[in-house]
């Protein structure tokens, strides 16, 4: 990591330079699960799940000079559920559903050095954040995935319509780059930047639809019918640390796209 850009979050660490190397990090993992089949119609499959985790290989991101390394800090637990369901509502129409909860967050302070007054990652912060070059997912704690097919014959050929949505809900924790107030710009971490900001739930839909004729197959599909543009990630340029205003990139989904697809199967 360039010394130049980051001097000053390292002595704000309390290090000379980003770690050389990390460590393994170990996980002690608890889950009970079941997968049922009623009349063949209706297939679920569930699960609950504990994990501890210890010397946690964490992506740190200096507030600064936003060149981010990765050390073995802290302890986090994360608990949650999620279910899949596969339902035949008609002998044409079939429902699938995924959803999922997770909670996962550090369980005590994390420092690079005892000397340190304010940790780099602090209890209750979020594992997973927002802002990181390195991740592109927000961490959303739900999360639901809905898809409705249905089957017919049109015109003596094998037909479908199909339509999938996507859910990805607001992060209700923040993580270690985000703990902090944003009106003061005072932090509860040493990662934290004041820009950085929760990102909104989300939703994402597609319709499909197409028709068979012997080895070809024809499609027809439109992503993103809603047409949103809601932002799914972010990150910054490097701090000049001249008060001048950085560079911030936002990302979003594709906008809406139509297309068809030819497909040939011998």
């Amino acid at each position: 990591m360039p010394q130049a850009a980051c001097a000053g979050d390292f002595t704000n660490f309390g290090i000379t330079a980003s770690p050389a190397t990390y460590n393994s990090d170990t996980v002690d993992s608890f889950e009970i699960g079941a997968k049922n089949s009623f009349q063949n119609r209706l297939r679920i499959a569930s699960s609950i799940y504990y994990i501890k985790w210890h010397n946690i290989q964490q992506t740190v991101i200096p507030p600064v000079c936003q060149i981010s390394f990765i050390a073995n800090l802290g302890q986090a637990v994360a608990k949650g559920a999620d279910v899949q369901a596969e339902v035949a509502v008609t002998d044409s129409l079939t429902m699938e559903l995924s959803a999922g909860y997770t909670d996962a967050r550090y369980t005590k302070d994390s420092k690079f050095t005892p000397l340190e007054t304010t940790p780099i990652v602090a209890k209750g912060d979020a594992i997973v954040g927002q802002s990181s070059e390195l991740s592109g997912h927000p961490g959303a704690p739900v999360t639901v995935s809905l898809g409705l097919e249905y089957k017919f014959r049109a015109f003596d050929h094998d037909a479908f319509v199909r339509t999938d949505y996507q859910y990805e809900g607001r992060s209700k924790w923040p993580s270690a780059a985000q703990d902090g107030n944003p009106t003061t710009c005072t932090g509860n971490t040493l990662q934290f930047d004041c820009a950085n900001f929760t990102l909104n739930a989300t939703n994402f839909v597609t319709v499909r639809g197409g028709a068979t004729f012997g080895v070809w197959s024809i499609a027809a599909f439109i992503d993103n019918l809603t047409d949103t543009h809601v932002v799914t990630n972010y990150n910054f340029s490097i701090d000049p640390g001249t008060g001048d205003s950085r560079l911030m990139r936002n990302f979003t989904f594709r906008p809406r796209t139509y297309g068809i697809t030819l497909t040939w199967r011998q």
